[in-house]
């Protein structure tokens, strides 16, 4: 394996399981009382980025929302149900095409999750999330887009500041195949003001990734965000055409400033870059049909998170 590649799987198997590295940071606050609701989301903004391979440049604009409702029978055993929707408006330019094959518009995104946290003991967190979700171009049905995966790990608290533990995942994958990977899971105080924790995303983008945050006091921080993103999606497309999946995959790295007016919000604002990405079209089994790799891709955007 490349050390790009191996890189990019460690990103992976390091942070897909965010809600247990939040649920060992949750430990400490208040409980609200048996229900709990929240609402999280973003948006980013990829500048225009010319195609490293072929003629043409595209931009991308993103949103996404995820209402959650949680029931709570103390602040370490909670079951929850999220549902998300969003979408990714690709805009290229006039004549642009992928290796002769015509690019994509606009992908729908809906999911829907129920993580399952409990606390087998004093200093143990364990987390199971059964995931379904959907990635289609407008026009293509979304069960087409449709995949689902389970993800599942425990974490011990081994010092007051060290929170670490193992787990796994797996999801289909469009293209008739699945993955199958481990997971770590960690939150880290390095000093009083930084830490090291499993990423959530930022928003819309909704990556896994490592997210190395300093905080300057009780409601500022400033963060160090790195994650690899892969996204694959169901194209409109004829029914004799063999295209059928487009896919979407790089590096994202951010600096990101976020505020908390009060506890378990936060709103916040990023800058960034991805790097290495490439674009693809495949067949159904999930052969490549052509890929063209794109340059350096600037990226801003904004996020929010709330509970109560």
């Amino acid at each position: 394996m490349r050390a790009s590649a191996a890189f990019r799987a460690l990103l992976a198997s390091v942070a897909l399981l965010a809600p247990l590295a939040s649920l060992a940071q949750d430990n400490g606050r208040r409980q609200i009382g048996p229900w709990i609701w929240g609402i999280e989301g973003g948006a980013i903004h990829q500048f225009d980025t010319e195609l490293s391979n072929e003629q043409g440049s595209f931009s991308v604009n993103r949103y996404f929302i995820q209402p959650s409702v949680a029931y709570a029978w103390d602040r370490r055993n909670t079951v929850s149900l999220a549902v998300g929707f969003g979408e990714a408006d690709y805009d290229f330019s006039a004549g642009t095409t992928i290796n002769a094959q015509q690019p994509w518009s606009r992908i729908r995104e809906a999911r829907i999750s129920l993580p399952i946290r409990f606390s087998p003991s004093a200093r143990s967190d364990a987390i199971v999330i059964p995931i379904v979700r959907s990635y289609a171009e407008k026009g293509a049905s979304l069960d087409d887009g449709r995949t689902q995966g389970l993800l599942a790990g425990i974490g011990w608290k081994l010092s007051d500041t060290l929170f670490i533990g193992p787990g796994f995942g797996w999801y289909s994958e469009l293209g008739d195949s699945s993955k199958a990977f481990p997971i770590l899971v960690i939150d880290w105080s390095i000093t009083e003001k930084l830490t090291l924790t499993t990423g959530r995303g930022l928003g819309a983008s909704q990556g896994p990734g490592l997210d190395l945050t300093y905080s300057l006091n009780e409601n500022w921080k400033v963060g160090l965000t790195g994650r690899y993103e892969e996204i694959r999606f169901a194209l409109d497309t004829d029914p004799v055409s063999p295209r059928t999946y487009g896919e979407d995959r790089g590096l994202p790295l951010f600096l990101s400033v976020r505020y908390s007016p009060w506890p378990m919000t936060m709103v916040g604002a990023f800058l960034g870059a991805d790097f290495g990405g490439k674009l693809s079209i495949l067949e159904r089994n999930g052969q490549r049909l052509s890929t063209s790799e794109y340059d350096v891709a600037p990226s801003v955007g904004l996020v929010f998170r709330s509970r109560f």
